[in-house]
């Protein structure tokens, strides 16, 4: 750090604690201390008397407080308005927050918080740059890993999955035994889709689903890399994970679809199988939930591709019938050829006159 950047810091924090020695003197309200509305406020906030405790935490600002305390009542007052779904203007009090207090030792946190809230919000290039900032401000090992998958999880939800994937994919190596490693490898696969690297997104949900394969996120890598392998080429084992995500979740709003292709998979070389996953698809459409997601929704073609492949599958079935009695009659005739062959060449009188 530069001789004058550690002057500064040393003045700061010099006037930091003569403020905090004279915050008693100055900073009583109706209500005691700073410090006692501080504890006031955030047991409201536990009792979930939420808007009593943002009055509360709004109230400390209106004293002497100091700094720490100015940042430690927008923040207390922030969760609150995230606590009511209010997530824009918990955005906009950690923002200014973070504006005016930049040598806060908890701006990392005050940063995050802010691109949480802002994604929450629905404003999703808004909490970009915010997660970006706080990954600059060295945040405390406890919220770095959730940073990291946050900014990966919006970088791809806003079409930059080419930044996204790398952002996570050494998240297992980085963050050994980290509760969120089985969702970060799940957006770094959807990422390597999304920017059309098959083989690093197949390689990526296969080790998500053999490693952690109680999670929800390999729950889901199931039909996603069924779609990976269908567009590899690879209709078989993509019809196995299409199978295997409906079964794990048969209730799911994505089953029916799952089903579905399952038997676009396999349609071509068994239409039988096809006619059966099919059926299970349209029985899935009419009794579990309608996905959210139109792609994820079974075709409108549905009833149609039942109706062909079980005609395919009669159809083969009786050419597969008719061909065996061919082969038989075959076999028969050719077997009775030869038979009387034999007994004419047997008989008296059949020499050959020359």
């Amino acid at each position: 750090m530069p001789r004058r950047s550690r002057h500064l810091a040393g003045t700061a924090a010099a006037l930091a604690a003569v403020l905090a020695s004279a915050a008693p003197a100055f900073a009583q309200g109706y209500g005691g201390t700073v410090e006692d509305i501080l504890v006031r406020a955030e047991s409201l906030l536990a009792q979930e008397r939420v808007n009593e405790s943002i009055v509360q935490f709004q109230e400390v600002r209106t004293l002497c407080p100091t700094p720490g305390e100015i940042v430690s009542s927008m923040q207390g007052e922030a969760r609150a308005h995230i606590v009511i779904k209010e997530f824009l203007p918990a955005a906009g009090l950690l923002e200014e927050a973070a504006q005016r207090f930049p040598d806060d030792p908890r701006i990392a946190d005050v940063l995050y918080m802010a691109g949480f809230a802002r994604r929450q919000g629905g404003d999703l290039k808004g909490a970009i740059p915010l997660f970006e900032k706080a990954l600059e401000h060295n945040p405390t090992p406890d919220v770095l890993p959730a940073i990291k998958y946050q900014l990966a999880n919006t970088l791809r939800l806003t079409g930059q999955a080419g930044k996204a994937g790398p952002l996570v994919a050494d998240f297992e190596t980085e963050f050994p035994q980290h509760q969120l490693i089985p969702n970060a490898l799940y957006t770094a696969a959807i990422a390597f889709h999304d920017s059309r690297e098959l083989e690093k997104s197949e390689t990526t949900y296969r080790h998500l689903i053999e490693t952690y394969p109680r999670t929800q996120a390999a729950l889901e890598s199931l039909y996603e890399l069924g779609v990976v392998l269908s567009e590899r080429g690879k209709r078989s084992e993509a019809a196995e994970f299409f199978r295997r995500y409906s079964n794990g979740s048969p209730s799911s709003p994505v089953a029916a679809r799952a089903m579905e292709r399952a038997a676009d998979m396999t349609f071509f070389h068994s239409p039988s199988e096809a006619a059966l996953y099919y059926g299970v698809a349209q029985v899935k459409a009419q009794s579990n939930p309608t996905p959210t997601v139109p792609d994820l929704a079974v075709s409108r073609w549905l009833g149609a591709k039942l109706a062909i492949a079980r005609a395919l599958s009669q159809t083969w079935v009786l050419a597969l019938l008719a061909g065996v009695l061919i082969v038989a009659a075959g076999a028969a005739a050719w077997f009775g050829l030869r038979r009387w062959r034999r007994r004419g060449a047997g008989q008296p009188g059949q020499a050959i006159i020359t």
